[in-house]
C-alpha cells in the first residue's frame, strides 16, 4: 500500500479549502488550518510528516506573512516548503511572498493540473536535497568527505585509546596545472585514481578521505618507520595511472600524541608538513617537527599581538575598484585589509585571516572596516563626490552574532548613509554551515536595505537547491573562473552557464580577478556585469580611489551611475544570449509578445508543426524556452506531439502551451511534459512572468535531478547502488511482469584482492559489470549489492530458460579470464522468476539467496533457478 505524502492547506475561507483538498486528495493526504495560528498548532503536532504548505495570505487570527515569519524561524518547521496562494497577481505580491521563504507563488482562481504540477515539483525538490546533504561520502572519489573523515577519526580514537595512529595528508603540487592543461574531466580521473591508490595502500588498517580539491588524508594505524622511498613507490604507482601527467605529490606525516588535538588541527598540520617540501626534489615526505612548530609560534606571537594591533590604528583599509563592464566606469569598491606592523612591516590577509576566523577575532577586525568603510563614504559624500558603493566582508563569526543587523543598521546610520551603500560580501562555503540560520540572518539583513553578495561562488560546493533559497543580490563569480579556463570552450561553457542562471534568478555578476584584456573580453562576451582586478587597478589606500572619483565629471556623476538610489548594481535582466521561440499561427499575438520579451530574449517565430520541429532540431541548445499554441497548424496528431517531445528531449527546455480555456486540452498538454497551460486571452506581463519561472525552476529540477542520478550511482561500475535500487524497485508495476530476480556472487574476489591486490580485485568487477551489461537491455534493472554482490531484474521475460542461458553464459565467459597463482575467477548465481509485484522484493531476495546458496555448495560458478517455495527446495540448474 502506498503512503501518500501530506500537504497542510492554510486557507480561511472554506470554499477555497474544500476546493484544493478536493484537488489534492487524490494523490495527498491533506490537513486543513482556516488561519496561521491554527495551522502552526498543527505544525508543532505532525510537522515531520507534513512535505508541503499551501498558504493564503490574507487571513484572520494571524496572516500568511506572519505565518511565514513564524515558520523560517523555527529550525523545525524552515525547511518544510510553503506555496502561497493569493487572489493577487501583482508582481510585488509575489517577489514579497517569495522574500518571506515562498518556495512558488500561485494565484486564484486555482488551476487543478498547475496546483498539482507545482505541488509534485516542489515536493521533489526538498527530497533530493534532504537526500544528497545526507550523503557521508565525496561525490567524485566515494572517499569519506572531509566532515565525516574527522569524526570518524574522533570515534575511532576513543574506541582503541592503546594504540598508535598517525595522520598523513596529501597534495598535488602542480594539480592546478593538470587542469589547466588537460582539462577539469582528467584532473577528476586522476582524482578517481589516486583515490583508489589510498583503498590500496591503507586497506583494513585505517580510514582515508577527500579534504579538498587535490588533498587526501588518511588516519593509518603506526606500523614501523615511514621512508622517502614509501613514498616514491607509491608516487610511482600515481604516475603509472591512465590519466597522470608527470604528476608529482608530497605527503606530510603527523604523529598522534596527544588525542585530545582536534582531528582538524592533526589534518592541518600534516598538512602544513607536506606543503613545507613543496618544490624540493626528490623529497616526497615530511613529517611535522619543530620547523613547523615555529610557524605555529609565528602564528600565536600574530594572535597575542591583534588586540594591541586594533587599538594602535595599525589595521589599515585598502579599496580596490570595481567597474562596470559595458561602460568602464568606476561604480564602486571592495574593502580589503593590510596589517602594518612595527616590527614586521605591511602584512597581507593571507597571513593574519585565517587566524582571526579560527579564534573569532575577525567580528572585531570586520566592525572596525564597517566602521571605516562607512566613514570613508561619509568623507566623500560631504565632498560632493559621486556616491559609490563598498562591498565589506560578513564572516561566519559575524552572522551567528544575535545583535549583527543592529551593529550594521547602527553602524550606517552613524553615519548617515543608506544601508544600500554597503554591499555585504559573504562567501559561498558560508551557507554550507546551519545554513537555515545564515539564510535567515542574511535575509533579515537584505530587508533592512543592505545588498547581499555573494564572494568567491564556484570555489564551494552548495547545491543549487540551497542557492535557490538564499537571499542574494549579486554573485561574485570566483577568480578561478576567469583566471584558470581561458580560451577553453568548456571554462567558457561553464561561466556562460553561472551568468544565464544569475540572469534567470535576477542577480548581477561581478568578476573577479580580471588581470588582461583576454580575460575582460571573456567576461564581456558571456554577459558579466561588473570587474574587478589588475586589468583595471591594484587595492589601493583611500586616497588614491578618492582621486580616481575627482577625475569624473559632474555630469557623468548624475547620468551613469545609481548606486545610491538602487538597492543593488542592476536588478533588471540583461538581454540573454538565448532564443525564446514562439509558435504560434496568430502574426499579431506573436508581434504582442516579442515587444514585451526582447529586453530578455531574442524572439524567434513559427507559424507551424514542420518549422518549429526543424527549428527545435538546429538550435534546441540554443532555447530557453518556448511558447506553443496548442491550435499550431500541424499539432493535430499525436504522433507530432510525441515527435517534438523527443526533440525537446523530453522537455528539458521549458515549454508553455497557449490556448483558450480547455480543461482536456490543458490535461493533455501536461501529461506531455509542459511546465504551464496558459488560457488565453492573457497579458503578456503576466506571459513572460510565468515564462521567467518555468526557466528558473527547471533549471534547478534538472541540477537536482542530476544530483539525484549520482547520488544513486555506484561510482565504479556505473550500476546503481542500494539507494538506487530501492528507487528504481519502486517504479516497478504490473507492466514490468514477470521478471527475473538474479543475485550474482563473486566466488573469490576476497582472495583475489588479498593475494593479488585490489587492482587485480577491481578488474574483476569490472569484467563482471562488462558482462552482466552486455546480457542486459537498458530497461531492466543492474545494481551493485555490495562489495561483491550484484542484484539483475530482467523485465517482461519471455521464459525462465532465457534467464538462465544468459547468466550461464555470463557464468562461463568469466571463467576464462586468467589471473596468477591458480586464482579462478568465477560468480554464482541465484534466479527467481515473479510474476506479481503485490508481495514487494524481500520475498524474492531471500528466494534469490537460497538459490544462490544451493550453487554455491553443489558448483561454484553455476547459476541456481529457484522453484519451490521458502523453505522448500530448489532446484539447480548448473
Amino acid at each position: 500500500m502506498q503512503i501518500l505524502k501530506t500537504v497542510l492547506i492554510v486557507e480561511d475561507n472554506e470554499i477555497n479549502r474544500e476546493l484544493l483538498h478536493t484537488l489534492l486528495a487524490s494523490e495527498y493526504q491533506v490537513l486543513e488550518a482556516e488561519n496561521g495560528q491554527a495551522a502552526l498548532d498543527v505544525l508543532k503536532i505532525r510537522y515531520e510528516e507534513i512535505a508541503l504548505i499551501l498558504l493564503d495570505i490574507n487571513m484572520p487570527v494571524m496572516d500568511g506573512y506572519t505565518f511565514l515569519s513564524q515558520v523560517k524561524g523555527n529550525s523545525l518547521f524552515s525547511s518544510i516548503p510553503v506555496i502561497v496562494t493569493t487572489q493577487s497577481d501583482s508582481e510585488a505580491d509575489e517577489v514579497s511572498a517569495l522574500s518571506h521563504g515562498a518556495s512558488d507563488f500561485v494565484p486564484k482562481p486555482y488551476k487543478a493540473q498547475i496546483i498539482l504540477h507545482r505541488a509534485a515539483s516542489i515536493i521533489r525538490l526538498r527530497e533530493n536535497a534532504a537526500m544528497i546533504n545526507q550523503l557521508q561520502y565525496d561525490r567524485l572519489t566515494g572517499l569519506f568527505c572531509k566532515e565525516f573523515f574527522y569524526q570518524r577519526v574522533r570515534e575511532i580514537l576513543q574506541l582503541y585509546p592503546e594504540r598508535k595512529f598517525n595522520i598523513i595528508a596529501s597534495d598535488i603540487e602542480n594539480f592546478k596545472l593538470i587542469n589547466d592543461i588537460f582539462g577539469v574531466a582528467a584532473g577528476d580521473r586522476l582524482l578517481q585514481g589516486i583515490a583508489d591508490q589510498y583503498r590500496q595502500i591503507v586497506g583494513d588498517r585505517g580510514i582515508y578521505g577527500r579534504l579538498n580539491a587535490d588533498q587526501f588524508v588518511c588516519l593509518l594505524e603506526k606500523n614501523g618507520e615511514y621512508t622517502n622511498d614509501m613514498f616514491a613507490r607509491t608516487l610511482e604507482k600515481v604516475n603509472a595511472l591512465p590519466n597522470a601527467q608527470k604528476v608529482v605529490m608530497k605527503w606530510g606525516v603527523y604523529y598522534i600524541e596527544d588525542r585530545m588535538t582536534p582531528v582538524e588541527q592533526m589534518c592541518d598540520r600534516a598538512l602544513l608538513a607536506a606543503h613545507g617540501i613543496k618544490g624540493q626534489y626528490g623529497k616526497h615526505f615530511a613529517a611535522y617537527d619543530d620547523k613547523l612548530r615555529g610557524e605555529l609560534l609565528r602564528q600565536q606571537a600574530i594572535i597575542d599581538s591583534m588586540e594591541t594591533a586594533l587599538s594602535d590604528g595599525q589595521f589599515l583599509i585598502y579599496l580596490q575598484p570595481k567597474y562596470r563592464i559595458r561602460d568602464n566606469k568606476l561604480v564602486g569598491a571592495e574593502a580589503l585589509v593590510r596589517w602594518n606592523h612595527p616590527e614586521w612591516g605591511l602584512q597581507f590577509p593571507d597571513e593574519f585571516i585565517p587566524l582571526f576566523e579560527k579564534n573569532g577575532f575577525i567580528a572585531k577586525l570586520d566592525q572596525f572596516i564597517w566602521d571605516k568603510a562607512c566613514a570613508i563614504l561619509k568623507e566623500w559624500d560631504d565632498r560632493g563626490y559621486l556616491p559609490i558603493s563598498i562591498s565589506v566582508n560578513v564572516s561566519r563569526a559575524d552572522i551567528y552574532n544575535i545583535n549583527i543587523s543592529e551593529i550594521l543598521m547602527g553602524t550606517v546610520r552613524r553615519y548617515g548613509l543608506r544601508p544600500s551603500r554597503l554591499h555585504l560580501e559573504i562567501t559561498e562555503s558560508a551557507y554550507t554551515e546551519q545554513p537555515c540560520q545564515i539564510i535567515e540572518t542574511v535575509r533579515r539583513l537584505r530587508e533592512l536595505g543592505f545588498v547581499i553578495e555573494m564572494d568567491d561562488f564556484g570555489s564551494g560546493y552548495s547545491s543549487l537547491n540551497m542557492l535557490n533559497q538564499m537571499p542574494l543580490d549579486i554573485l561574485k563569480l570566483d577568480m578561478k573562473f576567469v583566471q584558470g579556463e581561458t580560451g577553453k570552450s568548456v571554462g567558457q561553457g561553464i561561466l556562460q552557464t553561472i551568468v544565464e542562471l544569475a540572469r534567470r534568478m535576477r542577480l548581477s555578476v561581478v568578476a573577479e580577478g580580471v588581470e588582461t584584456k583576454e580575460q575582460l573580453d571573456r567576461v564581456t562576451e558571456t554577459g558579466c556585469d561588473y570587474a574587478q582586478g589588475y586589468y583595471f587597478a591594484k587595492p589601493m589606500p583611500a586616497q588614491d580611489l578618492e582621486a580616481l572619483l575627482k577625475d569624473r565629471k559632474a555630469e557623468e556623476r548624475q547620468k551613469e551611475d545609481e548606486c545610491s538610489e538602487h538597492p543593488h548594481f542592476s536588478i533588471s535582466l540583461r538581454p540573454m544570449r538565448q532564443f525564446l521561440i514562439v509558435a504560434d499561427e496568430d502574426p499579431h499575438y506573436r508581434n504582442t509578445v516579442e515587444k514585451t520579451f526582447l529586453r530578455h530574449f531574442k524572439v524567434e517565430y513559427c507559424a507551424e508543426a514542420d518549422s518549429l520541429l526543424a527549428y527545435v532540431a538546429r538550435h534546441k541548445d540554443q532555447i530557453a524556452a518556448a511558447l506553443i499554441s496548442r491550435t499550431l497548424p500541424g499539432l493535430e496528431g499525436s504522433a507530432v506531439y510525441e515527435k517534438l517531445k523527443k526533440e525537446l528531449s523530453v522537455w528539458k527546455i521549458p515549454v508553455l502551451v497557449t490556448g483558450t480555456q480547455d480543461s482536456e486540452a490543458e490535461e493533455r498538454a501536461f501529461e506531455l511534459g509542459a511546465f504551464d497551460y496558459a488560457d488565453k486571452p492573457h497579458t503578456t506581463k503576466s506571459l513572460l512572468k510565468r515564462t521567467l519561472h518555468a526557466i528558473r525552476l527547471s533549471s534547478f529540477q534538472e541540477r537536482e535531478n542530476t544530483l539525484q542520478n549520482e547520488a544513486n550511482q555506484d561510482h565504479m561500475t556505473g550500476f546503481l547502488n542500494r539507494r538506487g535500487l530501492e528507487a528504481a524497485i519502486r517504479t516497478m508495476g504490473k507492466e514490468d511482469t514477470p521478471f527475473a530476480f538474479c543475485l550474482f556472487d563473486l566466488d573469490n574476489l576476497k582472495q583475489t584482492n588479498d593475494t593479488l591486490g585490489h587492482t587485480e580485485g577491481d578488474r574483476l568487477i569490472l569484467e563482471v559489470t562488462r558482462l552482466i551489461r552486455a546480457q542486459s537491455r537498458k530497461s531492466d534493472i543492474l545494481a551493485r549489492f555490495g562489495g561483491d554482490e550484484f542484484i539483475v531484474i530482467l523485465k517482461q521475460i519471455q521464459s525462465a530458460d532465457v534467464v538462465v542461458k544468459k547468466t550461464k553464459e555470463i557464468c562461463r565467459a568469466l571463467k576464462k579470464i586468467a589471473f596468477e597463482q591458480d586464482i579462478q575467477a568465477s560468480v554464482s548465481v541465484g534466479i527467481v522468476i515473479s510474476d506479481s509485484m503485490e508481495n514487494g522484493m524481500e520475498g524474492v531476495f531471500k528466494r534469490a539467496d537460497m538459490a544462490l546458496y544451493h550453487a554455491k555448495i553443489n558448483h561454484k560458478g553455476s547459476c541456481c533457478l529457484w522453484e519451490g517455495e521458502i523453505g522448500g527446495t530448489s532446484k539447480p540448474s548448473v
